[in-house]
């Protein structure tokens, strides 16, 4: 899943074609046969490319882990409320998440 602001590409942009900007957001989820680290391999490549933050959801440690540029990583875990600037209206924890996902624990 990919978050793009008005900031960054205009509402107008209606163009059947790739998308010109690097998305804010990514969120990833880790697949069976995928690892923490191949998740993490993909979110540096993401970073490199100009991705603002990149979300990897574990949902068997019922985890998720901000990648951002130029700071260490960051894992969230049960109610640890997820503190970013770039969504600073968002207030939202692992356990909410993986509820409304209906993977509940």
């Amino acid at each position: 899943m990919t978050y793009i602001s008005y900031n960054r590409l205009a509402a107008d942009w209606l163009q059947d074609e790739a998308c010109p900007v690097a998305p804010e957001l990514v969120i990833e989820i880790i697949s069976p046969g995928q690892t923490f680290g191949d998740m993490a391999e993909k979110a540096t490549d993401y970073l490199k490319s100009g991705v603002l933050r990149v979300w990897v959801v574990d949902t068997k440690a019922r985890t998720i882990t901000v990648f951002a540029p130029a700071s260490l990583p960051i894992t969230y875990r049960h109610h640890q409320v997820i503190n970013d600037d770039l969504l600073s209206e968002l207030e939202i924890t692992p356990n909410a998440i993986f509820q409304r996902a209906g993977l509940n624990s």
